[in-house]
């Protein structure tokens, strides 16, 4: 199966005709398409689903390939902005005033937690969260990196050019394979090509996953957490707290006015409470955004922290904009739970952006170990100019495992149907003497489940 797939995706390279391969777990899939492109001299970029394959690839599979494959490339890893720390907050913390006075409102594991990525980001030649032996809390991670969203950009940070987030760029500029996640891929697409270099072939890695991912990405977000984020960047420069607060209010707002409809197509234009939230939201940036600008100051720190304020306000009065207008062939629903409810705006066809920015500029490989027959379709992929194949598994499932479906189970909606699922459960990791994964479409039924087994079964759960 491995070689079958890597002869496709030759094949594919050379006839500059997309490919979406379904390859089984255990096939090697990242050599079966690593190896043909690097011998088809062409850059490629891959894009995994997981940071975790992304690491992977740059840690395993690449260093592998260089010594053993015969010929010379380069590799690179490229992931979004907030992975790497940023110089230019860390001279912030250890500088100023207002440094000063942002530490002094952290806990005090915060600070030690700061302290020491401030020591390490003087020995790392990455920046990278990953190359880490330890694990940062969120809040000491957040305070030393920024996003896309709030970064202005190489060419207005002093910093812009020792910054490790522009290192990785200028690194993944001149390599032969660039490793990506699709959520950046996809931001890639969104921007017209502005983040990734050119290149000749794409790589979807876990593609079973890639229209949502694009749909992610191409479309827009609107949570509460943002405008809570928000503030506390407006307060690293304006001492003004009815401004900020009227930001940090705008979260509160948003989340009464969402709740209601969490799991719901939203219809178009927006109900009005929803409406009402967005537009009020809009203003109030809007007013944000003029004090921000109408600041004048000399220090350098205090300038990046408004760049970086007005970034962010910026970006977020663009999201807010689109998702009041409601855009032709994007639809509005609300994702999350009741506590954290997310405003969706996506598109309901991923196909045009897809054509425009991928499959009309480069050849495509999809492979994934399983493959929806419609994927090439809903993707946008014309049916004329992609080849779909399916190399099998390594695996002989018919001699090694067994389907079984517990059909005398009642209807999921019905009163009795956990208290069944736990007889079931009991007897068939009995049967199994243990060894037994149980996975569950929510948290309160898996705890359920493991309340009631764990007075029933003699086996650490």
């Amino acid at each position: 199966g491995q070689q079958q797939m890597a002869e496709l995706v030759a094949s594919a390279i050379a006839d500059g005709r997309h490919l979406v391969v379904q390859a089984g777990t255990g096939t090697g899939k990242t050599l079966a398409y690593l190896v043909p492109a690097i011998e088809a001299d062409a850059r490629v970029v891959v894009a995994t689903a997981t940071k975790a394959l992304q690491d992977q690839l740059a840690t395993k599979d690449l260093p592998f390939l260089a010594e053993h494959v015969g010929r010379d490339f380069d590799w690179a890893v490229l992931k979004g902005r907030s992975n790497y720390v940023c110089l230019q907050r860390l001279r912030e913390m250890s500088a100023g005033t207002e440094g000063q006075l942002e530490l002094e409102t952290m806990a005090l594991t915060t600070k030690v937690e700061i302290k020491r990525l401030a020591e390490w980001s003087g020995t790392t030649s990455t920046g990278d969260i990953a190359e880490l032996d330890w694990t940062p809390s969120d809040n000491a991670w957040r305070a030393v990196s920024v996003g896309s969203d709030e970064c202005p950009g190489a060419d207005r940070c002093p910093l812009g050019d020792p910054c490790f987030a522009e290192q990785a760029r200028r690194r993944a500029a001149a390599a032969d394979v660039i490793v990506v996640n699709t959520h950046l891929y996809g931001l890639n697409v969104a921007s017209g090509g502005a983040i990734l270099p050119d290149h000749d072939v794409v790589v979807f890695d876990e593609a079973h996953v890639l229209e949502d991912i694009m749909s992610d990405t191409v479309g827009v977000e609107i949570a509460p957490g943002r405008f809570t984020a928000l503030s506390g960047i407006v307060r690293r420069i304006l001492d003004d707290p009815r401004l900020v607060g009227s930001i940090a209010e705008i979260a509160e707002g948003l989340r009464d006015a969402l709740t209601p409809h969490v799991g719901n197509r939203l219809s178009t234009p927006l109900p009005d409470s929803v409406q009402e939230v967005l537009t009020d939201a809009r203003l109030r940036l809007g007013r944000a955004n003029e004090t921000l600008v109408a600041i004048d100051t000399k220090n350098e720190d205090a300038k990046q922290r408004r760049l970086r304020a007005q970034t962010m306000t910026g970006r977020a009065i663009e999201q807010l904009d689109i998702a009041i207008e409601g855009r032709e062939g994007y639809v509005a629903f609300v994702s999350g739970s009741r506590d954290a409810p997310r405003l969706e705006v996506a598109p309901l066809d991923v196909g045009p952006a897809m054509t425009e920015g991928v499959w009309s500029q480069r050849t495509a490989i999809l492979t994934s170990a399983t493959i929806p027959s419609s994927l090439a379709a809903r993707v946008g992929i014309a049916p004329d100019s992609v080849d779909v194949a399916d190399v099998g598994s390594p695996f002989d499932y018919e001699q090694h495992s067994m389907l079984y479906c517990a059909m005398h189970l009642p209807n999921p909606n019905s009163e009795g149907f956990r208290a069944a699922v736990h007889d079931e459960l009991e007897a068939l990791i009995t049967a199994a003497g243990g060894r037994t994964l149980a996975l569950f479409t929510s948290w309160r039924s898996m705890d359920e489940a493991a309340e009631a087994l764990r007075e029933r079964i003699d086996l650490p759960i």
